[in-house]
């Protein structure tokens, strides 16, 4: 119930009461900055004005507590059972929504609104520390052609066993995101251009050497075209307000270079 209740903004924890010093709530209650009383009175008088949480079970205790505070200042049995499943049910679609706006639904990795947010603060933290960051937009070659031939589901199938692949491959510190449609952004901190160039070419090899398998055992070869930018502080002098933008569009030329120049490659700085 602490657990549940602690994050909760709808609801303040004033005070915890129990005969037991030692219970495991009282622990925890007590490291969280919440007053804690082994006596019910003392609790309740020191908390007042406050509605009581009975979690006991025991009638006594609602009697004691229902003198100080009177009708409808102490909540037990079946009415306190339907508020901690109400609270339970809110914390778990607010928790639901929050991960379905930042979330590519297929993939469960960061969708495009998300990876923008994320890639605005890491800039900013680049800018003030001064180290390199490098952004990767990898965009699977001919994947068109494998949602025509095999159907959709099987272009879903590529689209999550490129995500597991990459998640293999990549950094604990890199982050990756759905870009839209069969392209995906690799944000890589404290990573010059040529170090980028270097891991999303290590990347293709692995996906290369990892085909997709259908149910019924046809395997489909995969690679992709990449394209690398990068933001190295404080030589570059971009405003604030347009690195972001900058960026992307650097990374978006040298990813259509990489498809121009037959596909299955990565392209950076020269």
């Amino acid at each position: 119930m602490l657990e549940m209740l602690r994050d909760e903004p709808l609801v303040e924890i004033v005070g915890m009461a129990d005969k037991n010093p030692d219970a495991k709530g009282m622990h925890m209650a007590s490291d969280l900055g919440i007053t804690v009383f082994s006596d019910i009175e003392t609790a309740i008088e020191a908390c007042k004005p406050c509605v009581a949480f009975n979690l006991t079970g025991n009638e006594m205790v609602e009697d004691v507590v229902g003198e100080s505070l009177g009708v409808g200042g102490v909540i037990g049995g079946l009415e306190a059972r339907l508020i901690v499943r109400m609270v339970s049910q809110i914390k778990e679609t607010r928790e639901q929504l929050r991960y379905e706006a930042t979330h590519d639904a297929l993939t469960g990795i960061y969708n495009r609104r998300h990876m923008q947010t994320l890639l605005g603060e890491a800039l900013s933290q680049a800018s003030r520390y001064g180290h390199p960051y490098s952004i990767a937009l990898l965009d699977l070659d001919h994947f068109k052609q494998v949602n025509d031939t095999y159907g959709h589901p099987a272009g879903d199938a590529v689209l999550k066993g490129v995500v597991d692949t990459l998640n293999i491959c990549i950094r604990d510190a890199d982050i990756i995101g759905r870009w839209g449609g069969e392209e995906f952004l690799v944000l890589l901190p404290h990573t010059a251009n040529a170090d980028a160039i270097r891991a999303a070419g290590q990347w293709l090899e692995r996906v290369k050497r990892r085909p997709v398998c259908l149910p019924d055992g046809q395997e489909i070869p995969i690679s992709f075209s990449a394209g690398i930018a990068s933001y190295n502080p404080p030589a570059d002098k971009t405003p604030m307000s347009e690195r972001i933008e900058v960026l992307l569009h650097q990374a978006d030329q040298r990813l259509y270079e990489a498809k121009n120049k037959g596909r299955g490659r990565v392209c950076g700085e020269a």
